[in-house]
C-alpha cells in the first residue's frame, strides 16, 4: 500500500541530491497531492515524486504530457529534465512557477482569470492538431478504457452503489462519445492554478491532461461556483456534460487509487460516492 499522507520514502531525498546535484537543494520544501509527493526547490524547480504500483509508467506519461502541452505554448509548468527512476519511486522535474495559489472567490471575481485560462486552451484543437495524438485519452490516469470495469469490481459488494455507479458512468460515456475533442487539463480547480504577479495564470499538475471533452475542465468549477453562476458565460450543453462528469469524479479517484495500491484513498473516495447517491440530492 502507498499513501502520500505517510510521507516521502526516506531514501528519495538523499538519492535525488546525489543524482541531480545541479538543482538548488538549499531550501527544499516537501508537500504532496493525492497521488504524488512534491519537492519545491526555489527558485527554479518542482519535483513530482510517484510511489506505489505503476510509478514509472505514470511519471513517463505525466512528463510526456507536460512536454506536449508546453510545446504547444499552453500555460503550464514545463518539464526541465528527463524523469528519474528507482525501484520504488519515479520523479518528474518541472519548472517552479513564480506564482501563488488561493481559494476560489465568487464567480464575478474569478471569472476573468478563469475564462482566460479556458480560452487559452480552446485554440489548441485547431492550431496544434498533433495534441490529438500526443495527449492521452480521457481518464488515462485512472484506468482509461478499463475504468468502468475497475469500478464494477470495487463496488461489487454493494449492489445499490454499483447500480448508481454504472448509471453515472454510462451517462458520461454516452455524452462524451459525441463531444468534440479538445486539449483539457483534467483537474482544473483553484488548487492547480498559480497566479503570477502580472495577473496571468499558469496551470500546474497536468497529470490528468487529455484529448477529451472540454466539459471535463468545467466539472471542478461547478463545485466552486455553482451552475447558475457559470451559466452566464458557458453554453448549457457543456454545463450538462460537466454535471455528468462531476458525478463520477470520486469514482475516478477510487480507480486511480486502486491501480496505485492506495487502499485508504480508494475506500475514502468510494465512501464519498456512496454518501452522495444515498443523500437524495439531485445534483448527484
Amino acid at each position: 500500500m502507498s499513501n502520500t499522507l505517510e510521507g516521502l520514502p526516506p531514501d528519495v531525498l538523499p538519492e535525488l541530491r546525489r543524482r541531480l546535484p545541479e538543482l538548488p537543494w538549499d531550501h527544499v520544501r516537501e508537500t504532496h497531492g493525492a497521488f504524488h509527493h512534491v519537492l519545491l526547490l526555489p527558485p527554479s524547480a518542482a519535483l513530482r515524486v510517484r510511489t506505489g504500483t505503476g510509478h514509472e509508467a505514470a511519471i513517463r506519461r505525466e512528463h510526456d504530457t507536460a512536454a506536449a502541452l508546453s510545446a504547444a505554448d499552453l500555460p503550464v509548468a514545463r518539464p526541465l529534465l528527463d524523469p528519474v527512476h528507482a525501484a520504488e519511486w519515479s520523479v518528474m522535474v518541472a519548472e517552479l512557477v513564480d506564482g501563488h495559489s488561493r481559494e476560489p472567490r465568487t464567480w464575478s471575481e474569478d471569472r476573468i482569470g478563469v475564462l482566460a485560462l479556458l480560452e487559452s486552451w480552446t485554440p489548441a484543437a485547431t492550431e496544434h492538431p498533433e495534441l490529438a495524438v500526443s495527449l492521452p485519452s480521457a481518464r488515462a490516469w485512472c484506468g482509461g478504457d478499463l475504468w468502468p470495469m475497475l469500478v464494477e469490481e470495487m463496488t461489487a459488494a454493494d449492489p445499490e452503489v454499483q447500480e448508481g455507479a454504472r448509471a453515472r458512468m454510462d451517462t458520461v460515456l454516452e455524452l462524451e462519445a459525441s463531444a468534440e475533442g479538445y486539449a483539457v487539463h483534467g483537474d482544473l480547480g483553484m488548487h492547480n492554478i498559480l497566479w503570477k504577479r502580472d495577473g496571468s495564470a499558469v496551470l500546474i499538475d497536468t497529470d490528468h491532461a487529455a484529448w477529451a471533452d472540454r466539459a471535463i475542465d468545467i466539472a471542478p468549477l461547478l463545485s466552486a461556483y455553482g451552475r447558475d453562476a457559470l451559466a452566464a458565460d458557458l453554453p448549457g450543453e457543456v454545463l450538462d456534460r460537466a454535471v455528468a462528469h462531476r458525478r463520477v469524479l470520486s469514482l475516478q479517484v477510487a480507480a486511480a487509487a486502486e491501480l496505485r495500491g492506495d487502499g485508504k484513498l480508494r475506500d475514502h473516495a468510494l465512501a464519498n460516492f456512496a454518501l452522495r447517491i444515498r443523500s437524495g440530492d439531485p445534483q448527484w
